[in-house]
């Protein structure tokens, strides 16, 4: 990286003496018109554009595929509606009848209360369905309903409840953008590479899903985010305050157990730093990274365990898990069946969609796959062009060891739950990686100065996702999105 002059002994004449009112402005710009490091202006401009982008991507999938998702949307809306009015769903907890009628409509692909969605009083549609999502701790199901219902008296029609709950989608996404954008200017890229890597995000068809659907997912951009911007605290700025950190784990955590596993491998790293310390005899050095481990993990049990406890105090011991049969069961030896996935997460890592016909195609398709190969590549190239132990070496080591330690993670969990395993362990539980292999791509881009190269590969990914999903170019429907790849 080129050297940056910091003298303040000279200004456009060499040896000429600055006018101290010259730097008195300087210092006065530096301390009162910078946020996150940037300039208020910049930092503002880049801002609105990707809330442009966020809002335009998520409102077009909302308004052309209004059919309810596969990857348990129901049972997130009836969380969502439940929570929005002061119940929490349990073992058992049915999915409320607003929810069931306003899935019977979008399913149709009709507004709700016209003509089409008359029959549903006779229809027994999904009558006996549960939340069965109650696992999951409530942050996002918190933020969203109680955001849901404010605005849905404010929408014009009525019962829309999921409609407005898919549209918050996009404050999310944006969310997520921003935060990236923060993050990747903590890694020393310069603003442009910057503002590109936070508008390919949206760019990944996993994450637009997400952002347009009503689930638990939604937040685990700005998760993965997050924990990329506790990263560069740690090893670029090294600073290792702990309040930060115990906020931003119990925060991801607190939206879905998986997006905490970003920040459990920040602590991991600070854990690593800790010991390098202490095989150098350096105590004093050791200390507050260690302590930084300590807090982090502390933050993740406390939540998870909490939430668990929670549900299990108020749990019915008679109740059945309707989802016990997605598992599949142990056949050879239970170690190697466990650890079959280990790194199978990366064969689809972007591919592990879903998406309605109308706003997928084989271009989207072919986008996501060619988005697959990069993602996957994109850690080890950042190593190699680091130095060993670099911060970043351990921003790409750290990346190939999220997405690989997301595989066992699930595995242990249904495991743990039935004694079954997944076959084959969707992509979709690695979006809180995506990311950090984002970061991984626009670090090496910078480095290489390759700014025409990617802004010509994000405008491209922008117009195929927009062309997509106003259904002009998709040369047809997509034929390899298959949804055998989003269950197990």
């Amino acid at each position: 990286m080129t050297g940056i002059d910091t003298s303040t002994t000279t200004s456009g004449t060499a040896g000429r003496p600055r006018r101290p009112h010259a730097l008195r402005s300087r210092l006065h710009t530096s301390s009162q018109d910078l946020i996150f490091g940037d300039p208020l202006r910049r930092f503002v401009l880049v801002s609105f554009a990707l809330m442009g982008i966020a809002l335009v991507m998520v409102a077009v999938a909302v308004a052309r595929a209004p059919q309810m998702s596969i990857t348990d949307e129901p049972a997130h809306a009836g969380y969502l509606y439940l929570i929005a009015h002061g119940q929490i769903p349990g073992a058992g907890t049915l999915i409320p009848k607003e929810i069931r009628y306003e899935s019977y409509c979008h399913n149709l692909a009709g507004s709700t209360g016209s003509s089409v969605c008359t029959g549903f009083s006779t229809s027994g549609y999904m009558a006996g369905s549960q939340v069965y999502t109650f696992g999951d701790p409530p942050v996002y199901y918190l933020i969203t309903g109680l955001l849901d219902r404010l605005i849905s008296p404010f929408v014009p029609g009525t019962h829309n409840f999921i409609t407005v709950g898919r549209d918050l989608g996009a404050v999310w996404l944006f969310a997520g953008m921003v935060v990236l954008y923060v993050a990747v200017r903590k890694f020393r890229v310069s603003w442009p590479y910057a503002f590109a890597a936070a508008a390919l995000l949206p760019l990944c068809p996993g994450v637009l899903a997400a952002s347009s659907q009503i689930t638990s997912d939604a937040p685990a951009a700005l998760c993965g985010a997050l924990a990329l911007y506790a990263l560069a605290r740690i090893t670029v700025d090294r600073k290792l305050g702990l309040i930060v950190p115990f906020l931003l784990t119990m925060f991801t955590t607190g939206t879905k157990v998986l997006n905490g596993m970003p920040m459990l491998v920040v602590g991991g790293i600070a854990l690593v730093m800790a010991l390098a310390a202490a095989r150098r005899r350096d105590w004093h050095s050791a200390r507050r990274p260690f302590l930084l481990s300590v807090v982090i993990g502390l933050g993740f049990l406390v939540t998870y365990l909490g939430w668990n406890e929670y549900q299990e105090r108020r749990a019915d011991p008679n109740w059945i898990n309707p989802n016990l049969g997605n598992g599949t069961a142990l056949t050879g030896s239970p170690v190697g069946d466990l650890l079959s996935n280990l790194f199978g997460t990366f064969q689809h890592l972007t591919t592990s969609y879903w998406l309605a016909p109308q706003i997928n195609g084989e271009t989207m398709v072919i986008w996501a796959t060619l988005l697959c190969v990069l993602f996957g590549a994109a850690p080890f190239v950042l190593m190699v062009v680091s130095r060993p132990r670099s911060w970043g070496w351990i921003l790409g080591l750290s990346t190939f060891a999220g997405i690989s330690a997301v595989a066992l993670t699930v595995e242990a969990q249904v495991f743990t739950s039935n004694d079954q395993y997944f076959a084959i362990v969707a992509g979709r539980y690695a979006l809180d990686f995506l990311p950090w292999a984002i970061v991984c791509l626009a670090v090496v881009a910078y480095r290489r100065r390759l700014l025409r190269t990617t802004f010509s590969f994000v405008s491209l990914g922008l117009a195929v996702m927009l062309l997509a999903e106003f259904g002009v170019l998709n040369l047809g429907p997509a034929l390899s999105s298959s949804t055998s790849f989003l269950v197990g």
